[in-house]
């Protein structure tokens, strides 16, 4: 047996299922005033000034070794002038990659981790070649950051293509 509802009991129950079923999403949505210019916490909260990773390729030659170092291409620039590759190798096809981040005064921050390397066509060349990597850092360490890029540059990961291009 069903019990006929009335007209205003259908209305009461259709508005409850009318509501219930608004306030899912309005309740998922993000209502906080994210777009206020004025808030202070949107002041404390500054964009990243650089982009997760900074790329770039090392290779043998001469770079400039500079008293203050105030750019991404001055960092890249440093390694290149400390970077010797082993004698004999040549343009043995090697390359290293390596992943690396500094700390604000240019010290390495925890140890370097090699991604990927390629033999090319000395492959006995490996330790050497390696071992003239790990020089590089160890002559050139720290880094002389200025000020602005040592802030900037702190904790971000480096990725370091070393690849041995020298003609025999």
């Amino acid at each position: 047996m069903t019990i006929p509802a009335t007209r205003s009991a259908r209305r009461l129950i259709a508005a409850f299922l009318l509501a219930a079923a608004w306030a899912g999403p309005v309740a998922a949505q993000d209502l906080s005033p994210r777009e206020d210019h004025d808030d202070p916490l949107r002041r404390l909260d500054p964009s990243p000034s650089l982009p997760e990773g900074i790329n770039g390729t090392i290779r043998p030659g001469e770079g400039e070794r500079t008293e203050k170092i105030d750019n991404l291409n001055g960092i890249f620039s440093a390694l290149q002038a400390c970077w010797r590759p082993p004698a004999g190798s040549g343009f043995s096809g090697q390359e290293v990659t390596l992943r690396i981040a500094f700390k604000r005064n240019g010290d390495v921050l925890g140890k370097p981790r090699i991604t990927y390397y390629r033999a090319g066509n000395m492959p006995d060349q490996r330790e050497p070649f390696t071992r003239s990597i790990q020089e590089a850092f160890t002559r050139c360490t720290p880094l002389p950051f200025s000020e602005k890029l040592g802030g900037a540059v702190a904790g971000r990961i480096f990725t370091f293509r070393f690849s041995d291009t020298r003609p025999m």
